[in-house]
């Protein structure tokens, strides 16, 4: 009687299944592109699983919960800010960085809604808060005063960023507005006129403006 023989993958058999070998990495990379699809709301672990052809209960071997993943994400995408050169002068330094934030947020809007509602961060942005704090710092900023700044910034960041992405709806509102409901009020004709054409980009002069005067009043403080 000869011995069953082993059967050994070919390199052709072990192929598919290494490319279909989940990892955090793919997991999260699934979930990335859910999101920017379809929105945050889009995103569960059922559909993640679904669209890598996977069983639901095989994710979490890799994620804790959903929270986890969402960690996931957002460690991914902080790795992807492109840290701005550094700037000579501090308060320039603020609004580059700022402006790295924010066109972080344009990018990926669902950002501000786990940042704002669902309480998530990611620790591979502190180095640009590092950058942030010190610049603040050489201004004469004290610890109370980089936190009160810092949180001034972001949170207009925010406003700004959810503003953007409800751009279209206002301006559709705008433009259905009947002129003489503004008869009584002139100040409000006046500014709604004008702005008609505004264009709703003025993120970097709005943060340059913050910075400068909370600067201004530190100083004279």
């Amino acid at each position: 009687m000869t011995a069953p023989q082993t059967q050994i993958d070919s390199p052709d058999d072990a192929a598919p299944r290494q490319r279909n070998r989940l990892t955090r990495s793919r997991i999260v990379d699934a979930a990335l592109a859910i999101v920017r699809a379809e929105g945050l709301s889009a995103l569960t672990m059922r559909r993640v699983a679904a669209d890598l052809k996977a069983g639901v209960m095989s994710l979490y071997r890799h994620v804790a919960d959903r929270d986890d993943l969402l960690v996931g994400m957002m460690d991914e995408v902080a790795l992807g800010i492109e840290p701005p050169k550094p700037q000579t002068e501090d308060r320039e330094e603020i609004v580059a960085i700022m402006m790295a934030f924010h066109r972080e947020f344009r990018r990926d809007h669902w950002l501000v809604h786990v940042l704002l509602f669902e309480g998530r961060g990611s620790l591979n942005v502190l180095p640009l808060f590092d950058r942030l704090f010190a610049a603040m710092t050489r201004l004469g900023c004290g610890p109370a005063e980089c936190i009160e700044l810092h949180s001034l910034l972001l949170h207009y960041a925010y406003g700004e960023s959810l503003s953007y992405q409800t751009k279209d709806t206002r301006l559709a509102v705008r433009q259905n507005w009947d002129s003489a409901a503004f008869a009584d009020f002139p100040a409000a004709m006046a500014v709604n006129a004008a702005a008609k054409d505004w264009p709703y980009d003025e993120f970097e002069r709005n943060i340059r403006r913050i910075v400068t005067r909370i600067i201004a009043q530190v100083s004279v403080g």
